[in-house]
């Protein structure tokens, strides 16, 4: 039986080296295949066109002859198959091991995938899946986006909401709490240009318009009104140095007075810890020559001390004294102020001091007010006085509060009150330098622990009892007067 030869194989070499898709042309199914010449299996055959086609019935009478052709003369074709495979040996040696190449069967149309094919659908593949990979990124951040949409709107919303609820209560408290044109053009000018021209700053004008700002401007604007506040209390102290003589304004300047605006840095005053002058301590010459209207913008005074030369300052207090309601110790000495406002200590509920020291020019009638005060310390010397002492010791406040009451050198007359017992709080009582008379009151206050009344001539008689009883008594000098005591008086001294 004649033998068959193998399916032919064809070589994949030319497509294989190229990068471009590779196509395959498949003939029709009884198409004869050729085959080498060269492989021993095969026995020689006319060569063809691969162009020619022919139609399928002579396809497979040509198939038919070349198998019929090899079945004879089986030793010849052995020979001739040996010495083909050598030659085709031969030939393949410098070209390296040859591809796998695929049969074709005749009857199938199944087409190997070659190796351009599969690279090109591996890009395929790998392109789809990166564009699905970036649909998937995109719907994320598509995801994310509307979130913080949704995000923004809310915070949109509750910001609407916020401000119109706040602006609805503002509203009511606009007049409050904003500033006019003037005040902030004031501010202004005190921020830019008073710090390098102090002495130029428009007081006269801003000072009003600034003490008028509410004082609940701070509660949501706290360093405009730390600002307004400090300009109010330069304006104050200003007022000051300009009512001074020339020698007293060379000692203010040197003192650092009106060369700038951190006054809490002038000689004489001392601040708090809001920057709110405390303290306020004016010495001659360095003294006004009248008490300025202005100085009632010192809304944070607790202490005021002048000392004058008799002469200066002069005048009387101004009414905006009475604005001064901190003020808790005043001491006038050596001026010419001629009285003080009437209803002076109605307003100022807190002074607990009161010292005046030879202002020759001021009345001996104390103001009114006085009795009505909670006064601890009343010191009136070296100044012509009427006899207070009954007053002062019918005050139902002034027997709860008064501590320390000195009337020395005042030119008092008359004799002591009899209800100077009444001032219970009171632990020194001076009265020397005096024109006091007799009688003595028979008691006096329990709680005494100082008590003089030298130099009153007019002091006569023997003492028995009174204040050699009083057990508290420490100090008791009736040195210069015609007192004497009937038996043993104490500590007191009478010679």
């Amino acid at each position: 039986m004649p033998s068959q030869s193998p399916p032919p194989r064809i070589s994949l070499d030319s497509c294989l080296m190229t990068r471009e898709p590779l196509f395959i042309t498949i003939p029709p199914p009884d198409h004869p295949v050729e085959v080498s010449r060269f492989s021993p299996e095969s026995p020689p055959a006319p060569s063809r066109s691969q162009s020619t086609w022919t139609n399928t019935a002579t396809m497979k009478s040509s198939r038919d002859r070349d198998v019929e052709a090899a079945m004879p003369n089986r030793s010849q074709g052995h020979v001739r198959d040996r010495l083909t495979k050598m030659f085709f040996n031969v030939r393949m040696l410098g070209r390296g091991r040859e591809p796998d190449l695929l049969p074709i069967q005749a009857t199938q149309y199944s087409v190997p995938e070659l190796k351009g094919e599969k690279c090109s659908r591996r890009g395929h593949c790998d392109c789809a899946h990166q564009h699905a990979k970036r649909q998937k990124h995109q719907r994320l951040l598509l995801i994310m986006l509307i979130l913080i949409l949704l995000y923004l709107m809310g915070n949109v919303v509750f910001l609407n909401s916020y401000l119109s609820t706040a602006m609805s209560t503002s509203d009511t408290q606009s007049t409050f709490t904003s500033l006019s044109v003037a005040a902030r053009q004031c501010l202004s000018q005190y921020d830019l240009n008073a710090p390098t021209g102090p002495s130029a700053y428009p007081c006269s004008t801003c000072l009003p318009v600034l003490q008028d700002v509410p004082s609940n401007f701070s509660d949501n604007n706290a360093q405009d009104a730390q600002q307004i506040q400090n300009a109010v209390q330069f304006c104050g102290l200003r007022s000051i140095f300009q009512n001074a003589n020339s020698d007293g304004q060379t000692i203010l300047s040197n003192g650092g007075w009106v060369k700038d605006v951190r006054f809490c840095a002038w000689s004489g005053v001392s601040c708090d810890g809001s920057g709110r002058v405390f303290s306020l301590q004016l010495n001659f010459p360095a003294v006004p020559a009248s008490i300025p209207t202005d100085i009632g913008a010192l809304t944070g005074l607790h202490t005021l001390q002048v000392t004058g030369d008799t002469n200066v300052p002069a005048g009387t207090l101004p009414s905006s004294f009475t604005s001064l309601t901190l003020l808790s110790t005043l001491e006038l000495q050596s001026s010419a102020i001629t009285s003080l406002p009437d209803g002076l200590f109605s307003s100022l509920d807190n002074l607990t001091t009161l010292t005046l020291v030879r202002n020759t020019e001021m009345s001996a009638d104390l103001p009114s007010s006085i009795f009505t005060s909670s006064l601890q310390n009343i010191v009136v010397n070296d100044q012509a006085l009427n006899n207070p002492l009954s007053a002062l010791s019918s005050s139902d406040s002034l027997q709860l509060s008064l501590k320390i009451l000195d009337l020395s050198s005042t030119s008092l007359s008359g004799n002591i009150s009899s209800s100077i017992s009444s001032l219970t709080a009171l632990a020194e009582l001076h009265l020397d330098n005096n024109d006091l008379n007799t009688p003595i009151p028979p008691r006096f206050p329990p709680s005494l622990q100082i008590l003089t009344l030298r130099n009153n001539t007019e002091l006569s008689g023997v003492v028995s009892g009174s204040f050699c009883s009083l057990s508290s008594l420490q100090i008791c000098d009736m040195t210069g007067t015609g007192l004497s005591a009937a038996g043993s008086c104490g500590i007191c001294q009478f010679t």
